[in-house]
């Protein structure tokens, strides 16, 4: 066990520490063991509860929401292990959260097959990350630890016209339990395969008549589940987590109530960064899997370019350069004032999110040290929301203003350390510096119609400016591929910004989104609606790591869509069985499209469509079952998109399965000691590719995982959990590399093995 003797004094004073103020708490009501809005789809005899959202800026019953929504409460998020934000595919369907290299570097949400797979620490994603309502705009701080969340809402379809960044494909929100007006709180331990020990605690309640706290953290630490069979060598994919939040909330007049939260959570450094590598050959041209009994590169039968394979057949080891490593910190304040104007209320929410992060890999995943990669970055990030909501008579309205501005420091590195000091070194830096400023307003009207009819416009216009400074430089470069060893300074072969390629290293346009839309909803049990929306991303610029780019492809454009969407949320049988479903059809232009080419991510504008549909089924026939299945239907299609093999042809976009699935069953038995709750689910992800060009290299394979759950509930708030994730044991791949022209090999990244654990939670 790697776990040390201050780490456990760590867990354990925490533990001790809420526990008192919970035990005090007895000797008043347990009113609130479920935070409010984070009831279950719970059969109790009148039906499926109701889940609270905001998805229109403000509370409203899930079903009363005209969008393709999928969002889930407290009490599922436990039943479901949801830990991490990649978990939000457990119940959301058409939705994926994967991170490149398998732990917590650089994770990209999917939605409806719309994604930004370029790795680069720069790009953001066409879908929207959010924790309480303040944007996340780097990729490698979406893989984040959760904790003392209230609920997790994924919303479908363009969402410009609402939330502070234009999301053209989608957003999750997720949010956090707030302060409240009685003591409340918990205690939850927890220890699992690979030494995996956590703590997560919360504690709140009323300061005064007029002041309210909650203060949450969360400790984690486990050992790497991926196997290094090489002698001494070190597992990877460690877990080594500590976050904390703290929230002030008061009544600062009769009208005026602010809310203070500060957040700080980091992953000291721990062992990751590898793949697990497979050979390849080129037939016809083109990658595929190399037989064990072919020798395709000189170096042995079923080996690779440097002559490895791998002797195991596991996804789950490997022989591997351990010196990988991940190291990241996020803290970030957030003002919160709520001004009530009597039909309307004025809200400004105003944060700064400081996050650093430093990565290295071995991304050959293999025992010769043939590949390295390294990343770094340094964000500062500032956004100002002041909006406004209210009702009168039959118009509902939101109106508001969003700042926005970044400003970001991200290297990089590339390097063959096998071949450094022979005629086929290689090594490589990008140093790369971006500015962003961005200004919108938006608006959008609901009017009731008739009694039965709502008509819905929304708007947004917003003025981005982007400003890009990058220097790629070499520091060795053999004389087999021009260069004369080692440059002492690094060689720099390109240099873009201003002073050098004059506009072209300023990105300034004017943007709008839009929306239409009507709602019928003929009773309380219905509701269906019809929307033409415009989304819209703004242009970026390329890395060039390799320096292969020229400075004209440096620069990509910003992309729109028009999306097209009909939908209904039906409840039946006296509300004990609910079906909810949507089709939509997106017309694409300039879509940002990501191809990894050579060790270049280049991002390009294409043409296209996405096409599909979703059904969501929920099911609770007696007070003690609940059942429910999700699945998404998608079909895409790019065109002219330029193969790294040669050829131009349409493609399906990337990250985007045809088919993916989630379903859930729970069933309560009462005991004499308590009640046994036993929970099953399962999500399915179909066949798709990690790169535009739809290359074999990049093929993901579809997969299957299903995990159970026991939970004993007894009096007086403590829980007891026993759990299996990823019964099967299941080798899902989450992201798929080409390295068929630097070392003649495929990489893929995993998710975690078959994991067991139990836990025991105390609530007052």
């Amino acid at each position: 066990m790697k776990c040390t003797r201050s780490l456990l004094a760590e867990r354990i004073s925490l533990a001790i520490l809420v526990s008192s103020i919970a035990w005090v708490g007895e000797s008043s009501p347990a009113a609130a063991q479920t935070p409010e809005g984070a009831s279950s789809a719970r059969g109790n005899g009148g039906g499926i509860e109701e889940l609270t959202v905001t998805a229109q800026r403000r509370e409203e019953s899930a079903q009363d929401v005209g969008v393709s929504l999928s969002a889930v409460g407290a009490e599922d998020m436990r039943r479901l292990a949801i830990t991490n934000a990649k978990d939000i595919s457990k119940f959301a369907p058409g939705v994926l959260l994967d991170s490149i290299a398998g732990g917590g570097y650089t994770a990209n949400l999917t939605i409806r097959g719309i994604a930004q797979t370029d790795f680069s620490s720069t790009q953001e994603s066409p879908n929207s990350l959010y924790l309480d309502d303040v944007y996340n705009s780097s990729p490698n701080a979406a893989a984040f630890s959760l904790y003392d969340l209230n609920r997790i809402e994924v919303l479908r379809g363009p969402q410009g016209t609402l939330f502070g960044r234009a999301s053209s494909g989608g957003l999750a929100n997720f949010i956090t339990n707030r302060p409240s007006e009685t003591l409340q709180g918990y205690v939850d331990l927890g220890y699992s395969s690979f030494n995996d020990m956590y703590t997560e605690a919360a504690v709140g309640g009323p300061l005064s008549d007029r002041v309210r706290y909650r203060v949450a953290g969360r400790i984690e630490k486990a050992d790497g589940w991926f196997e290094n069979g090489l002698p001494g060598g070190n597992d990877t994919f460690e877990k080594d987590f500590r976050g904390g939040r703290v929230q002030l909330e008061a009544d600062l007049t009769e009208r005026l109530t602010g809310r203070f939260s500060f957040s700080y959570d980091e992953n000291p450094k721990h062992r990751e960064g590898t793949y697990d590598s497979k050979p390849g050959q080129l037939v016809d041209g083109k990658p595929e899997l190399l037989p064990a009994d072919v020798d395709a590169w000189g170096t042995g039968p079923g080996n690779d370019l440097v002559g490895y394979r791998d002797p195991y057949g596991r996804f789950n080891k490997g022989k591997f350069n351990d010196y990988g490593y991940l190291d990241s910190k996020r803290v970030s304040p957030t003002l919160t004032l709520s001004y009530d104007l009597g039909e309307a209320t004025l809200t400004s929410i105003a944060n700064y999110t400081g996050f650093e992060y430093d990565y290295l890999e071995d991304c050959d995943g293999g025992e010769v040290d043939y590949c390295s990669f390294g990343s770094s970055q340094d964000l500062d990030q500032y956004s100002e929301e002041l909006r406004v909501n209210g009702t009168h008579e039959a118009l509902t309205y939101t109106a508001g203003l969003y700042y926005l501005n970044i400003s970001q420091t991200a290297p990089q590195f590339f390097s063959f350390p096998v071949a450094s000091g022979t005629d086929f070194a290689f090594a490589s830096t990008n140093s790369t510096d971006q500015d962003l400023e961005s200004y919108a307003v938006f608006g959008q009207l609901e009017y009731q119609l008739t009694p039965t009819v709502t008509g819905i416009v929304g708007l947004r216009y917003t003025n981005e400016e982007k400003k890009l400074d990058a220097v790629t430089a070499f520091p060795e470069l053999g004389a087999a591929l021009g260069g004369i060893g080692v440059f002492e300074p690094p060689l720099v072969i390109y240099e873009f910004s201003k002073a050098t390629v004059g506009g072209l290293a300023e990105e300034s346009e004017g943007l709008w989104s839009g929306k239409l839309q009507l709602n019928y909803a003929p009773d309380d049990d219905s509701l269906f609606y019809a929307s033409v929306s415009r989304g819209i991303k703004p242009a970026g610029f390329n890395t060039n790591l390799a320096g292969t780019l020229s400075i004209e492809d440096t620069p990509f454009k910003s992309e729109y869509v028009y999306a097209y969407e009909v939908g209904t949320k039906l409840d039946m049988l006296d509300r004990k069985l609910r079906l909810n479903a949507s089709a939509f059809y997106y017309d694409y232009h300039r879509f940002q499209g990501f191809a990894f080419t050579l060790v270049s991510s280049v991002v390009g504008n294409y043409d296209g469509y996405f096409k599909g549909a979703e059904v969501d089924l929920t099911l609770a026939p007696r007070d003690d079952v609940d059942l429910r299945i999700g699945v998404s239907y998608l079909q895409s299609e790019l065109q002219d998109v330029a193969s790294a093999y040669g050829g131009v042809s349409d493609v399906e976009a990337s990250m985007a399965p045809e088919w993916t699935a989630t379903a859930s069953a729970a069933k309560r038995f009462e005991l004499s000691m308590g009640t046994l709750e036993l929970s099953w689910d399962a999500n399915f992800t179909g066949e798709r590719y990690a790169s535009i060009d739809n290359n074999r290299a990049t093929f993901v394979p579809d997969s299957f995982v299903h995990n159970a759950r026991a939970t004993l509930y007894l009096d007086g708030g403590v829980d007891l959990s026993a759990f299996v994730n990823n019964i099967s044991n299941e080798d899902r791949v989450n992201y798929a590399l080409d390295g068929m022209s630097t070392g003649g090999y495929f990489i893929r990244s995993y998710a975690p093995p078959r994991w067991m654990g139990v836990s025991v939670r105390k609530s007052f």
